[in-house]
């Protein structure tokens, strides 16, 4: 439909034509209309519906309040803050977008399953392709990648490396390490009566054992340190930041913070070449681990940029979820003794090797994880069809959605008493409990390695109640980026009575 300029309107020899016209125009809306309306008559058998597209509840937030809160790191807080100020789990964000007709949260758990399991559902490039700039090559990796032919073929050429055999293997080494730990660290700052930072604490442990199965290489503690030290960095920049304000990367010469996340991620990927050449030297490298099944993989056509790429995220995802739970999870115990007993109690009652079958150790990780999900706010899809919510709200094909796992699972019209510390509350789940907690995600694009994390948490956290007492001397505070960590936690322990 042509524009009617002003100087058009007021000209009196266009004036006819411009009533004709809009006659015509009336006249040819009005039969589309009638045909609309026989159309919708005609396909509901004679039952005419009509159609409403009901919208979310709006955050009152401005457009530059809400890009700050997206690139700050308490945002899960945030988002269970404006839920319940909104009342509702489902709400709209007042954040434009390039490529999405709305940015909405959605935390209303059913809704949340079914974006997951929608076979139409991607990971939106405007959120994971933060991911490809931390690449020597810009190039994506399984983590960031949509799904497609070239995904399928990593997820599946991956897959066998969290076999039950290697992850029987690589939790017997993660043992080994705690144990290690243990005697060499934990027992003298037990000795000392002084405190530890947890969570720095057991990233090393975790990041030992990971690099020794599933890469393959011994890392050293200078390697262990730079590696921590830097991906905190990558991960406010790129994960944060630049996620939430992408035309940063193109100011990095005038950006420092962003110049030193660069630098950061130089020095980890020398780090990850390094490892590919000890893979390379390795007189019989084990069959089926990570790296041994990624060298192999035709897909990634033996180029050691985009080989690097993948493993550095395998390394930043086999590390964080199990190191970072169990901090969580320690935390709680400490803050409830009785709870912390209630399990050493059940441990001692069972061989070692049977710790993995204790139901109260099970539910002790099952509710640490709901209260404190690692992967609290990060997740992202966008939308392959129209939907209509749960509660009957309209979502446009296209829209990005966040699934914040924090504000899902303190949804207290699905876990009574949302916000308190109870595992007992897994000895009897309802369904909708069982199916609103997804720690790993759901449907096709899940956690490739959850198997192998809830084997390491457990056997980690079981080892440390078994022989220590713990109990916290400062919470510190949550914090997030890629995963939502308690920094600056510290804990005292105590060797515990028999």
């Amino acid at each position: 439909m042509s524009t009617i300029t002003l100087a058009t309107f007021y000209n009196p020899t266009q004036w006819h034509h411009q009533e004709f016209t809009l006659a015509v125009g009336t006249v040819t809306a009005a039969l589309l209309f009638l045909l609309y309306k026989v159309y919708v008559t005609v396909s509901t058998n004679g039952k005419e519906k009509k159609i409403t597209k009901k919208s979310l509840p709006k955050s009152s937030m401005s457009i530059l309040e809400t890009i700050q809160m997206m690139a700050g790191r308490k945002v899960p807080i945030q988002l269970f803050d404006m839920a319940k100020d909104l009342g509702s789990w489902n709400f709209e964000l007042n954040l434009p977008v390039p490529g999405h007709p709305k940015v909405v949260v959605v935390a209303e758990a059913e809704d949340a399953r079914s974006i997951f399991r929608d076979s139409l559902t991607e990971k939106p490039k405007s959120i994971y392709g933060q991911l490809m700039e931390m690449s020597p090559t810009k190039s994506p990796s399984m983590f960031a990648m949509q799904t497609g032919a070239e995904w399928h073929r990593r997820r599946k050429g991956t897959a066998p490396a969290f076999s039950q055999t290697h992850i029987r293997r690589m939790n017997q080494v993660a043992v080994k390490h705690t144990e290690k730990w243990l005697k060499e660290i934990l027992t003298p700052i037990v000795q000392n009566n002084e405190s530890f930072d947890v969570v720095k604490e057991l990233l090393k442990v975790v990041l030992r054992a990971f690099s020794e199965t599933a890469l393959q290489y011994d890392i050293s503690d200078e390697e262990i340190y730079m590696f921590i030290t830097e991906w905190d960095l990558i991960a406010k920049e790129y994960v944060l930041k630049s996620a939430a304000k992408p035309f940063r990367k193109y100011l990095t010469a005038i950006l420092p913070e962003r110049r030193r996340a660069v630098q950061a991620c130089d020095s980890v990927y020398k780090l990850f070449h390094r490892i590919i050449n000890n893979y390379r030297n390795l007189d019989s490298p084990i069959e089926g681990t990570v790296i041994d099944l990624i060298m192999k993989n035709p897909t990634f056509k033996n180029d050691e940029n985009i080989i690097a790429s993948e493993l550095f995220l395998y390394m930043v995802a086999g590390h964080d979820t199990t190191a970072i739970s169990v901090s969580w999870i320690l935390m709680e115990l400490g803050k409830n003794p009785q709870e912390q007993r209630s399990l050493r109690e059940a441990l001692s009652k069972m061989k070692p090797e049977e710790w993995s079958k204790s139901e109260l150790l099970r539910n002790v990780a099952r509710e640490g994880m709901r209260l404190h999900p690692v992967s609290s706010h990060a997740i992202a899809r966008e939308l392959g069809r129209d939907m209509i919510t749960k509660k009957g709200y309209f979502l446009q094909k296209g829209t990005l959605a966040f699934l914040p796992f924090y504000v899902i699972f303190r949804n207290n019209e699905i876990f009574e008493d949302a916000e308190a510390f109870l595992p007992s509350r897994w000895e009897n789940p309802t369904e909708s409990m069982k199916r609103a907690f997804i720690p790993f995600a759901t449907g096709v694009q899940n956690c490739v390695g959850q198997a192998l994390a809830n084997a390491e948490l457990h056997s980690i956290l079981a080892r440390m109640i078994y022989e220590f007492d713990f109990s916290v001397e400062d919470e510190g505070y949550p914090e997030g980026s890629l995963v939502f960590t308690p920094v600056g936690l510290r804990m005292k322990a105590t060797r515990a009575k028999p």
